[in-house]
């Protein structure tokens, strides 16, 4: 099997996986991957953060939800299409990473 075909199997197949996965989760363990991913507090939020970096991005791109509470606590409501763009960030994330991980291999087989 080719190399381009394998990256395009385990790659985008492996992200679709992951997003179909977790739209369908819902419940406890789609609010800890919340919890850690997007809430996370600490060093360890930070760091989670940055290697998530296209769940912040898609998130980003959708926008907050509907404003709750009085306008001095300003609070957001998360809404369904954020769960979608959580779900789509993570499966960005895994095509990212895997996609390196492949161009890394195709570069030194190359050699």
């Amino acid at each position: 099997m080719r190399l381009l075909t394998k990256w395009l199997m385990i790659s985008l197949g492996g992200s679709l996986l992951i997003t179909v996965t977790l739209l369908l989760l819902r419940g406890d363990v789609f609010s800890d991957i919340i919890d850690n991913i997007v809430l996370g507090d600490g060093q360890l939020g930070a760091i989670v953060k940055t290697i998530f970096w296209p769940v912040s991005t898609v998130l980003y791109l959708v926008g907050p939800g509907p404003l709750l509470g009085p306008p001095e606590k300003h609070r957001y409501e998360w809404t369904p299409v954020h769960d979608i763009a959580l779900a789509v960030g993570i499966g960005l994330s895994w095509t990212f990473y895997s996609s390196l991980v492949f161009l890394v291999a195709w570069r030194r087989g190359n050699r």
